[in-house]
């Protein structure tokens, strides 16, 4: 089953990660990450000591104020991000200034979350994950909670349903490498997917996010008429922000998993586990698959949000055909400024796209 595991991982690794899914807060009511059932220590001593205190690195270009007399730009967060390196005993990780990293585990069997200061933002990845089959085996078997329904869709249901006021899945694909990972185990896959879907919990609020995972099944263990076999849910990514925000917070959550890398020290614990020479890749630099579900979310959906949103607030979102950059203007902007190029209105595609900043006076 570990070598299984550890296949799996590296498969979903070679091909795209973030381009399948986005993932989910898995949040409580009193604002603490819960990673999983399982998952009950959140190892808080790793965290601020460990941020090294080197300079910070500057990977995005500050945003261009436009060049019009009176007007000034106000920079988006995720705009102009500052980065600083986190380490710990098994694995380093970039991640903008001031977000906190809780992690636990070791090399057969790790979690990590990168959370902005609030906890609104956030990037979670769990190796793997089990539920019981039978639900009065779930105690027996150390489980929270057994799986009602067995797809990754039920397994993120399940995640959610203490924790939030609702989770609905709006939209969901099977990752474009479910071929690729499949031909490299010797046992059947019953789900693969990636969704995106809208939740309210007490951390974020009203949010969205983007949810993957590799779900296989156990063969049935009886045994005085109960059953002792669980679910295998593997390679576990999520990512989250408030409703809206998910686009704009895109790059700075890939550009976090791109980052991630295991140390000497994790390597080598996990080969003398896994009796084996070679080197184990993470579930979470390549984000292709996490991120297709958001792709494909309903366009037109996010288009009359976006809209709604700049009318209830008293905005116009703008094109900066000098930067390629889209900004949410004040309501006048264009009028104001007059005749010029550089300046126009986008196009509705555009609505689901973001923005880097806004543009005031």
């Amino acid at each position: 089953m570990r070598k299984l595991y550890a296949t799996v991982l590296i498969l979903i690794l070679m091909s795209a990660f973030l381009s399948g899914c986005f993932s989910v807060s898995l949040n409580t009511d009193s604002g603490e990450t819960r990673t999983s059932p399982e998952e009950s220590s959140v190892v808080d001593s790793e965290v601020d000591s460990e941020i090294e205190d080197e300079p910070t690195v500057y990977t995005d270009s500050p945003t261009t104020a436009p060049a019009v007399p009176g007007i000034t730009v106000r920079p988006a967060e995720w705009a102009q991000v500052e980065w600083q390196p986190y380490s710990c005993a098994y694995f380093t990780l970039n991640v903008p200034n001031g977000w906190k990293v809780q992690w636990d585990g070791n090399a057969q069997k790790l979690w990590w979350t990168a959370t902005s200061p609030d906890g609104k933002i956030g990037i979670h990845n769990l190796d793997h994950d089990y539920a019981a089959k039978d639900p009065a085996m779930t105690k027996t078997l150390g489980f929270q909670k057994p799986m009602k329904d067995a797809s990754v869709q039920g397994y993120f249901e399940m995640i959610y349903e203490d924790s939030a006021d609702y989770f609905t899945v709006k939209n969901s694909c099977v990752p474009g490498n479910y071929n690729v990972v499949q031909s490299s185990v010797n046992k059947q896959i019953k789900d693969y997917k990636a969704l995106y879907a809208t939740f309210r919990d007490a951390t974020v609020g009203e949010g969205e996010g983007v949810y993957s995972a590799v779900l296989f099944n156990h063969d049935d263990i009886f045994i005085r008429g109960a059953n002792y076999a669980n679910w295998e849910i593997d390679a576990i990514v999520t990512q989250w922000a408030p409703i809206g925000q998910l686009v704009n917070w895109s790059q700075v959550l890939a550009q976090i998993a791109q980052s991630f890398a295991y140390t000497d020290y994790y390597i080598q614990e996990w080969q003398s586990w896994m009796k084996t020479s070679t080197n184990p890749t993470s579930s979470v630099n390549d984000t292709d698959p996490v991120l297709e579900a958001f792709e494909e979310r309903s366009k037109s959906d996010t288009i009359i949000q976006e809209k709604r949103s700049d009318m209830l607030e008293e905005y116009e979102r703008v094109y900066d055909n000098d930067t390629g950059e889209i900004y949410r203007a004040y309501n006048g902007f264009l009028d104001d400024i007059g005749d010029q190029n550089r300046y126009t209105p986008i196009k509705d595609s555009q609505y689901a796209e973001g923005y880097v900043g806004w543009i005031d006076k």
